[in-house]
Order: structure tokens, then sequence, then C-alpha cells
């Protein structure tokens, strides 16, 4: 308990990488661990020594996580958590990605592909 009376344990436990419909959304948190400990979370990626600099790699994540399962049908629960990933900023993306990595996981070369076509055009 701090000074302000407040339990940092109970504020943890608010906490979660698999929200259910009656959550109530207020932030998106980037984290970087190991990829069995994500194994609960909806929306995750595995990094991997590569050479893709952070700033990419972060933008790669986010368009990744923006795209997954854009097929399926609009969920609002769903769109909200993709709104509160678009609403973070690049540098809370970058503070948590390790340098030169390579982003893999189901449907991530689709995003690099498209990342790469979107260099091209500019």
């Amino acid at each position: 308990i701090d000074e302000d009376g407040i339990d940092d344990a109970v504020e943890l436990g608010k906490l979660t990488g698999n929200p259910v419909e009656n959550d109530s959304l207020l932030h998106a948190v980037p984290i970087c661990a190991p990829y069995q400990t994500l194994s609960q979370y909806k929306f995750r990626v595995k990094l991997a020594p590569g050479n893709l600099k952070r700033g990419k790699a972060a933008k790669q994540c986010v368009d990744h996580f923006i795209h997954q399962n854009d097929n399926k049908e609009k969920n609002p629960h769903v769109e909200r958590m993709r709104d509160l990933i678009k609403r973070l900023n690049d540098n809370d993306w970058v503070q948590v990605i390790c340098s030169d990595v390579k982003i893999s996981s189901a449907g991530a070369k689709k995003g690099i592909k498209s990342q790469k076509k979107k260099g091209k055009k500019k």
C-alpha cells in the first residue's frame, strides 16, 4: 500500500491480456514477454532475432494487430480493442520492443508484404 492508500496488488489484478465482453476497456499496454507467457493473450506476435529495427517492427506489429481476423464478423468489443491499439503512441511500442528483431505469427507475413508494398509506392 502506497502513501495514497492504494494497494498495487489490487490494481495489477485489473489488468488482463484476454478481456471478456463485459470488461470495461480503458487502455492498451504493450508488453514484451516470453511467448509461452503470452499464450492466453488475444493480440500477440513472436519476436525473434532478425534485421528489423524497432520502429519498423513496432509499425508491423500494430498493422498485424489491426488487420488480424479482418474477415470475421465485426464485434464491437474487438473493435474497441483495435481502437485502443491504434491510439498507442509509437514511442510506447518502440520502448518495449528489442532491437534487431523478426516478427513471426499466424498471418504476419501478409502484414510484412503489405508494408513493403506501401514503402515501394511512396
